[in-house]
């Protein structure tokens, strides 16, 4: 009876959306107030990878791009949102469930930036054997694991 009034997995979805969100924003509003101290070196791995916190804004998608786009560019976003809103709402599959609630996470994290300043905040600077991999935060990695957790589950059923 208590299952049909409270659909568990919707709740553990929302949970999980409140969480990585909430987390996403305090982070960055702790960069922002240590920008002074940036770029902050953190730890080297193997001697060959080193990751630092540095503060950039980003007015683009991922590496930048479509940057001159700001309009259409939060346009597709949001319509990028809806769809998987609406995915979400239609799935009965758990793992889909937390999948596209890493990516809505993610999505609102990025959008709470865009419409607080104007840009995306990132942090998270990986340097691979002296290679800049790119700058990003922890919604860009909510979303890059719900994507994949999305098509290791499309996988698994078609095997």
């Amino acid at each position: 009876m208590i299952k049909k009034i409270i659909d568990w997995s919707n709740l553990f979805s929302l949970a999980l959306i409140c969480l990585i969100f909430g987390l996403d924003i305090f982070i960055k509003k702790v960069v922002l107030e240590h920008a002074q101290i940036l770029p902050l070196f953190v730890a080297s791995f193997f001697g060959k990878v080193d990751l630092w916190i540095d503060l950039v804004y980003n007015q683009g998608a991922a590496w930048g791009s479509f940057a001159n786009y700001a309009t259409p560019l939060l346009i597709v976003r949001f319509i990028i949102l809806f769809v998987v809103l609406v995915l979400f709402f239609r799935s009965k599959d758990l793992t889909k469930k937390i999948a596209y609630s890493l990516v809505i996470a993610g999505a609102f994290g990025n959008l709470y930036d865009t419409f607080s300043y104007g840009r995306v905040i990132d942090m998270v600077h990986f340097i691979f054997f002296g290679k800049s991999f790119g700058i990003f935060n922890l919604a860009d990695t909510s979303i890059f694991i719900g994507l994949i957790t999305l098509l290791l589950a499309k996988k698994r059923v078609e095997i």
